[in-house]
């Protein structure tokens, strides 16, 4: 199953993410290697939210990426929420 990770972010994002980016980074690469992040990236234009996808059995492996998220930890992150994606099309899917 995929899953959605929303973040809405702090207005000064740019600024305050900067001294976190590294253990952000660390944190979604280690969740990268182990299969579970599938990719991720904020939004341009206004930068004021990021998106992350996320595959496992259940939402588990998103809620504990959320705990261990320094930009959660330190309020760069707002509000976040996670969504069940039922992917139909794409590299490697099997549709439905």
């Amino acid at each position: 199953m995929y899953y959605l990770l929303f973040y809405d972010v702090v207005d000064d994002y740019m600024t305050r993410r900067v001294p976190l980016r590294a253990e952000h980074l660390g944190l979604a690469r280690s969740a990268l290697e182990r299969g579970e992040l599938v990719m991720g990236g904020a939004l341009a234009n206004p930068p004021d939210a990021a998106i992350l996808v996320f595959k496992g059995d259940s939402a588990q492996v998103v809620e504990d990426f959320v705990r261990a998220d320094p930009y959660v930890r330190e309020g760069v992150v707002k509000s976040w929420r996670i969504r069940e994606w039922t992917v139909v099309i794409g590299d490697g899917v099997t549709p439905p």
